[in-house]
């Protein structure tokens, strides 16, 4: 039961890493088609339990929104503090270089919570399935 050990403890970047792996596109069909039927064969309590880790990383993913808000702001900062003492083309590569690495990490963000919705979605679908098959 690998599937099983790697939903229930690994951590957050591994578990996300695993299922990127296994669910990247361009393989063959039938790789697929044997990734699904592994997930077929977990029980319904693994699986409520991927479906309720998937959900909790997609909601502490969802940081990027407040993003924005810090933009103006640290632009506005790092222009006075470089307006006061240097010339205004410090102030620009100091703004710069701050959107950059903000905006790394909402790409960042985002390429981790796509994921984890994706995955929270075939989950439920699976789950779906499954509770359908038993009634």
């Amino acid at each position: 039961m690998e599937l099983e050990d790697v939903i229930y403890t690994y951590s957050e970047k591994e578990l996300l890493a695993y299922f990127l792996k296994e669910f990247i596109y361009g393989q063959k069909k039938e790789h697929y088609k044997k990734s699904v039927a592994i997930l077929y064969n977990l029980d319904i309590e693994c699986l409520e339990f991927a479906i309720s880790r998937f959900a909790h990383i997609e909601n502490i993913r969802d940081v990027s929104k407040y993003y924005p808000a810090f933009v103006p702001l640290l632009a506005v900062y790092f222009t006075m503090a470089f307006n006061i003492n240097t010339s205004k083309i410090l102030a620009f590569i100091g703004t710069a270089i701050s959107l950059i690495f903000i905006i790394r990490i909402i790409i960042k963000e985002k390429r981790a919570r796509s994921v984890a919705v994706s995955m929270l979605r075939t989950f439920e679908q699976v789950h779906a399935r499954k509770q359908k098959e038993k009634e």
